[in-house]
């Protein structure tokens, strides 16, 4: 060989070696894994990322190695047996050929392999392999996420569908607007507005809200609130409003902020502002009788005074009070009382114009406002009507039902009378009309106003009064007329101001049965006077007077407190209730004062005669004494009184009821109730109402066979004339003689022609009946 031969030679060698080299350095290089098989299928060439990736050892996979010792090692260690069948048995019989040129594998730790097969030209193959695992999770990933995109799009889209909120989508740039499907129907959307536009969806807007909603959304779109939030009705005027609330946003603007985009929702609300419509009617109309309540009446009230200013005595107010309703609730009960209500209130705005106002105040409380009338002869004609309209027989449940009614007016002028100072004259007028003869009205006065003001102001300072304790008891005997001795004290209230003085019971008795507060003073009187008994002989008695409105307002439980809290013997105790009371409410006066019965309570129907003066009253309630008024006693010379004396006399007797003379002042009136069959007597005759202490002494001076001459004694005329006179207390049984009328103690004989009767009194006999009674 010749030198340059040589040295060519060694050239081709040397280039050999580097190809083999860089052939070598490419196939370690290489991420993916590589096989050569020659025809003869054994292993050419690999690299050691193929060894890496089939996790084989060196002794398996080497250059030279047969393809069936790999394989039988593969199978061996389980390689295969997550590969479909056709690949396994391809793989056992080296039948590569039959092998796809690409496939996938999985080996047992989890890595995926793609692994392509090359068919080289000498029969021989090129496996490479290709670590796929990282992009199949991905793919495995990707297609959950996908999976799960589209089950929240099938989510979403069935919520849309069954769903009450509406989604809207609305494309500014061309007008089209994507609805919610089943909100189509609701906005209007079907027909030649099937497809939404702008203008479709603007003109479902209901025409009175339709300014509003484009102001609005108008504002939005220039970019001045940050959302659109409106309420607003669909349909059009005189359709069923479906009301809704628009929430949206603009989604997206062009570079220079104009608005592309608005998306938002529409929830229908229709069920909120039907509830809301009735909570406003609520709040200002009555539930029962469908009238303006006290709120709205206010509200009108406001609004028509100003025109009154203008033209004065052209406007009125009206305080309406029906006459006997509690009768009504207390006999037929409450839901027959509902329906008279509803009744009358529906005869009272008959009686009127449809722009008058009517409202009804609460309870038996109605009010008015006439509006552009002709002065007052208007207003009277109005108040006959209504008058004549409520007193129509009403018919309830096969009973006839009277019901009056009182009005106080007020005519609206120009002196600058607020709401309340208005409505406040029609009061005092109503109770003009109250305190007159009912079913009647009144217009009001300055004077009335002025009496009713000082009423007011006299309401006011007994509560502080009560408060102060300025209230005291004072004491009147009652005398057994066949042995002189004292049988019971009377006891009477008296209120003695820090400023004023003495006030009469005639006038702060009734403001205090007006306004409640006899209830607490009531419930005080019965304690204290229980309380002062206990120092008194065990066989006299105290009478306390209740009143009406002490029943309503728990007359029971006062009477048991005040037993127990003092331990007062409920035998000693006598309740004196009038007749007015029985006539108000029967049914439950009938359980209270048989339950006060029961307990060993006496009970005395005082001011007989002067009232209803129902019989049925004596046969119904349990009743121990009656008590015939002073009227009577004062005329009972007269022989038509004396008469009537008799016939009570009489009745008591028959139902087993003591007989007790009221008003007794002179010798002449004792002598002749005597004669009557009156079992006791009360008045200035024997002692005018003393103070606690003096009644002790009384107690403890007059033994109670009232036979000595200190006992027996009454006053001369001389002591009568020295000692003040009282003024009477109606709704508290001021026994006191004839002032209480106006006039002097008349005919008061001389001391000794007193004891002089009274000692015949003694010793005259009694009837037999009489005297068992008298031992009862």
């Amino acid at each position: 060989m010749s030198r340059k031969t040589l040295e060519g030679s060694v050239c081709v060698q040397a280039h050999l070696q580097e190809a083999n080299e860089l052939l070598r350095t490419a196939l370690e290089s290489m991420d993916q894994g590589l096989v050569l098989y020659s025809s003869d299928m054994r292993v050419r060439l690999h690299n050691q990322r193929a060894r890496e990736l089939l996790d084989l050892p060196a002794t398996v996979l080497y250059d030279g190695s047969p393809y069936s010792a790999i394989n039988a090692f593969q199978v061996a260690r389980g390689e295969f047996q997550t590969s479909p069948a056709p690949l396994v048995a391809a793989l056992d019989t080296a039948d590569l050929a039959s092998l796809p040129d690409v496939y996938e594998r999985e080996r047992p730790d989890g890595t995926s392999l793609e692994v392509r097969v090359v068919r080289l030209p000498d029969g021989g193959y090129v496996r490479t392999y290709t670590d796929i695992t990282r992009r199949r999770e991905s793919e495995r990933a990707a297609r959950a996420s996908e999976a799960r995109l589209r089950l929240s799009e099938e989510r979403l889209a069935l919520a849309l569908d069954s769903g009450e909120d509406c989604l809207f989508d609305w494309n500014l740039i061309d007008g089209t607007t994507w609805v919610s499907e089943r909100w189509r129907d609701r906005l209007g959307l079907v027909g030649e507005r099937a497809r939404p536009t702008m203008s479709g969806w603007i003109e479902a807007i209901h025409p009175d809200d339709r300014e509003r909603v484009m102001t609005a959304t108008r504002a939005h779109l220039r970019g001045q609130t940050p959302t659109l939030e409106c309420e607003y009705r669909v349909g059009q005027a005189g359709d069923e409003a479906l009301w809704v609330l628009a929430r949206a946003r603009v989604a997206a603007r062009a570079p220079d902020g104009r608005a592309l985009r608005l998306v938002g929702t529409l929830i229908d609300i229709s069920r909120r502002k039907e509830a809301e419509a009735r909570i406003a009617h609520m709040a200002l109309y009555d539930a029962l009788t469908g009238l303006p309540n006290r709120n709205l009446f206010r509200e009108r009230l406001d609004d028509v005074l100003p025109r009154a200013a203008l033209a004065p005595n052209r406007h009125a107010v009206l305080a309406l009070d029906l006459d006997h309703f509690k009768i009504v609730n207390d006999t037929h009960g409450h839901l027959a009382g509902d329906r008279v209500l509803r009744l009358v209130a529906e005869r009272i705005r008959s009686a009127v114009r449809d722009t008058d106002t009517v409202a009804r105040l609460g309870g038996d409380e109605f009010a008015m406002i006439l509006s552009d009338i002709d002065g007052d002869a208007a207003v009277r004609g109005a108040c006959e009507r209504i008058i004549a309209a409520v007193d129509e027989p009403l018919l309830l449940d096969g009973t006839v039902i009277d019901i009056g009614v009182s009005i106080g007016v007020a005519l609206l002028s120009d002196d600058g009378t607020e709401a309340e100072g208005a409505f406040q004259r029609a009061d005092m007028a109503l109770f003009q009309a109250k305190a007159a003869s009912r079913n009647t009205y009144r217009m009001y006065e300055a004077e009335a106003h002025a009496r009713t003001a000082t009423r007011s102001l006299l309401a006011i300072d007994m509560k502080e009064a009560i408060r102060r304790g300025d209230f005291f008891l004072v004491y009147q005997p009652i005398i057994d007329v066949t042995t002189g001795a004292i049988v019971s004290f009377e006891a009477l209230m008296r209120w003695q101001h820090p400023v004023h003085g003495l006030i009469p019971p005639g006038e702060f008795i009734p403001v205090a049965e007006d306004t409640g507060l006899i209830v607490p003073l009531g419930t005080w009187a019965l304690r204290e006077a229980c309380t002062e008994a206990l120092n008194w002989p065990a066989s006299v008695r105290v009478s306390v007077n209740v009143s009406a409105v002490q029943f309503r307002g728990g007359l029971e439980e006062a009477v048991v407190a005040a037993l127990s809290a003092t331990g007062f013997p409920a035998r000693r105790l006598k309740l004196e209730v009038t007749e007015s009371l029985l006539v108000q409410n029967p049914e439950q006066a009938v359980g209270v004062l048989h339950r006060l019965r029961a307990l060993g309570v006496r009970l005395a129907l005082d001011d007989f005669g002067t009232g209803y003066s129902s019989l049925s009253y004596l046969r119904r309630f349990p009743f121990d004494k009656i008590k015939i008024d002073r009227s009577f006693i004062r005329d009972i010379a007269d022989p038509d009184a004396a008469a009537i004396i008799r016939a009570v006399v009489s009745i008591g007797e028959r139902l087993g009821m003591g007989i007790v003379a009221e008003g007794v002042e002179t010798v002449e009136q004792l002598e002749l109730v005597r004669r009557e069959g009156c079992t006791e007597v009360q008045g200035y005759i024997f002692s005018k109402p003393r103070t606690a202490a003096d009644a002790r002494v009384l107690c403890s001076e007059r033994p109670n066979d009232g036979r000595s001459e200190r006992e027996t004694r009454v006053r001369s005329s001389v002591e009568m004339d020295a000692q003040p006179q009282e003024e009477a207390s109606p709704g508290c049984d001021w026994d006191e003689s004839a002032v209480s009328e106006g006039r002097p103690p008349v005919g008061i004989p001389s001391e000794r022609k007193i004891v002089e009767m009274f000692g015949n009194l003694v010793q005259t006999p009694v009837e037999p009946q009489r005297a068992l009674r008298q031992r009862q």
